[in-house]
């Protein structure tokens, strides 16, 4: 635990002082938050002593519900803006879903996935950087629900990555992907902080 402390606030601290320089430059909220993911590269990255299977194709940790916060939110939406046809998959897909419990939500893909692949994988929000797993099967097996499945999961780049999103909280706190992006989507200009409070909230 100790260790996995300390991994923690190594992600706090190199969240906030990603975040502080930025904002120091005028930065928007998304820019900010591909500054965030910027720094996020680094202490998320591969290790030697920690092997990854993760490989293009590989989908399981993408039929799990994800909690992004705003400055996420409104990064995705930005790349959707070339993407009208994937922007309304999102949209039907909050929709369909509103009322869908969020442990049921596991075993439903991401809206943002296509042909086996995050569509938006620069942008794609720290709990899917931070998730890898050294046994793919492993993976499948816990989606599937297989009894005594365990994922060998990265441990030093999930704490890191749970003090990233810690230090990208702010007042609001993580929001479901799929109501955030749609209701950010949705907001006019200037009130999409507001349209994001308003929707799904993590448990």
């Amino acid at each position: 635990m100790a260790d996995n402390q300390a991994e923690y606030y190594r992600g706090v601290e190199a969240g906030a002082a990603a975040l502080a320089a930025a904002r120091r430059a005028g930065c928007d909220a998304a820019a900010a938050t591909a500054a965030l993911h910027a720094a996020a590269s680094g202490l998320l990255a591969a290790r030697d002593d920690a092997p990854r299977a993760c490989t293009p194709g590989c989908t399981a940790c993408c039929h799990f519900p994800v909690g992004v916060r705003l400055g996420e939110a409104l990064r995705l939406a930005d790349a959707l803006a070339s993407a009208p046809r994937l922007a309304a998959a999102v949209r039907a897909d909050a929709a369909a879903t509103a009322t869908t419990a969020w442990g049921a939500l596991v075993g439903r893909p991401c809206p943002l996935l296509v042909d086996g692949r995050c569509a938006v994988y620069d942008a794609r929000p720290l709990p899917c950087r931070a998730l890898a797993s050294a046994d793919a099967a492993a993976c499948a097996d816990a989606l599937a629900g297989a009894s005594g499945a365990v994922v060998p999961r990265d441990e030093v780049a999930w704490w890191r990555g749970l003090g990233l999103a810690a230090a990208a909280d702010g007042e609001l706190g993580p929001r479901e992907l799929r109501s955030a992006l749609a209701a950010v989507l949705a907001a006019r200009a200037g009130v999409a902080a507001v349209a994001f409070a308003g929707s799904r909230a993590c448990p």
